[in-house]
């Protein structure tokens, strides 16, 4: 299926996306931190737009491969993380750039304003290369990198 995200122009398998995600692990069962335990509450309350985007993609929002706080305001936590799609994309560039490249390692670093809005405080972009893939996974795979503003739901006191 053919998917217009912003500047980016998907081919995305829907229903191999679903018969994974269907099998995956929620966050909260992969780990106890509280950042984790937030974010699979928090994002039970995301926009309509983000909602249909997940939906769109076959997706399950409580089942990224990769998530964490980079930091919190008060009780607004920051979260970045990716997510795996099967599927390509047509067209589109990453959103990380190259800082420094050497022989044997590379530093590169998210750029914000190259990622798309899908709603107030939603960002998505997607890359190629990808990290932490399931062996079981769909080919071929992109990653959808995220970054987000979550309120913090736990019924305790935020621990970042």
């Amino acid at each position: 299926m053919r998917l217009n995200v912003g500047e980016y122009i998907l081919d995305i398998n829907v229903e191999k996306n679903k018969n994974f995600y269907k099998n995956e692990i929620y966050v909260s069962e992969g780990c106890v931190c509280d950042g984790c335990q937030n974010y699979e509450l928090a994002v039970e309350k995301v926009s309509l737009e983000v909602s249909k985007l997940f939906e769109q993609l076959g997706v399950d929002i409580k089942k990224p491969a990769e998530i964490c706080v980079y930091y919190s305001d008060k009780d607004i936590l920051c979260y970045g993380g990716f997510y795996h799609i099967c599927g390509r994309i047509i067209k589109g560039e990453s959103p990380w750039e190259i800082i420094s490249k050497t022989e044997k390692s590379m530093t590169s670093h998210l750029v914000e304003d190259k990622m798309i809005s899908v709603a107030n405080n939603f960002n998505v972009a997607y890359k190629e290369e990808c990290s932490l893939v399931s062996e079981n996974f769909p080919t071929p795979c992109i990653q959808m990198e995220i970054l987000t503003y979550l309120p913090w739901l736990l019924e305790k006191p935020n621990t970042y």
